[in-house]
């Protein structure tokens, strides 16, 4: 019997992806990883359109209007919660055992996905710790950024200061024009390797939620489509909130969560588990 397309897309998006140690090792050495052919087109081709029309309900100011902040990409968050097909994808067990392996944990969930398209003309995404962020624990949380086509670099691919998640380089500041000159600063008085290359389609990287990271302005006439998804510990226990953006997060993310308990709210579902992963063996 012929596959169909979606079934074909099911399979990629569940089948394990070969990670090697030295890129488990470079991901806990650098702070990210950037891992080739984790899709193929077919299964991007598949699943680009429902999360491409998502973000287009969202609402937004002109571009000329946006902040510093907003210039950057339009920004759609928890995509799986309002469409099949996104949570399918979300779900998908090849990239939640490829987060685990990396932090070296028994099991991944959810903390939150999100949409970052970069329009045509989309300014710079400014230096920042996605960590600044999130009112939790341990380290053990890492983000997976999906590109939906291929980043040259005119377009604005992800950069990485390489080993910059074991220095504090600004992790007490938010995302904007200020902080990015303090923290563009700081990385280069500290000779941080800036790790600045085009994404083939199909490539995804990972990074740290204490890796700080950047992105070029969109100077093409395409939009850069991104898709990501933050994975943690299973076990992760919430902390209490530094400040204010952590508290918008406990309330937004993690809901019902209290601080010293595990975030296992229904918007925190495990996505992969070193026991699912027998049980899909054995079953298979």
């Amino acid at each position: 019997m012929q596959t169909s397309e979606h079934e074909r897309a099911q399979a990629d998006i569940h089948s394990p992806y070969p990670l090697s140690d030295t890129q488990v090792q470079s991901y806990k050495d650098c702070g990210f990883v950037r891992l080739p052919s984790v899709f193929d087109a077919q299964t991007l081709a598949h699943y680009t359109p429902t999360m491409s029309l998502e973000v287009a309900k969202a609402d937004r100011a002109p571009l000329e209007e946006d902040s510093d902040y907003q210039k950057a990409f339009t920004q759609v968050m928890n995509l799986w919660v309002e469409s099949k097909p996104v949570k399918e994808f979300v779900l998908g067990q090849k990239l939640g055992r490829i987060a685990s392996e990396l932090m070296g944990v028994d099991g991944v969930r959810i903390y939150h996905d999100q949409a970052l398209n970069k329009e045509p003309g989309g300014g710079y995404t400014p230096w920042h710790c996605d960590g600044y962020y999130w009112p939790l624990q341990s380290d053990k949380i890492l983000t997976a950024w999906v590109p939906l086509q291929a980043v040259p670099k005119e377009m604005g691919p992800l950069q990485f200061a390489a080993r910059s998640h074991t220095h504090d380089l600004g992790r007490d500041l938010g995302i904007g024009g200020p902080a990015h000159k303090k923290i563009d600063a700081a990385v280069k008085q500290g000779g941080f390797e800036i790790i600045s290359e085009p994404f083939e389609l199909g490539e995804v990287s990972f990074h740290s939620g204490w890796t700080f990271h950047q992105a070029t302005g969109n100077g093409t006439d395409a939009p850069r489509e991104v898709f990501t998804i933050i994975f943690m510990d299973k076990d992760m226990i919430m902390a209490e909130p530094l400040n204010h953006n952590q508290r918008l997060d406990h309330d937004r993310w993690l809901p019902g969560v209290v601080p010293g308990k595990v975030c296992d709210s229904p918007l925190n579902p495990v996505v992969w588990s070193r026991d699912m992963g027998m049980r899909r063996t054995s079953q298979t």
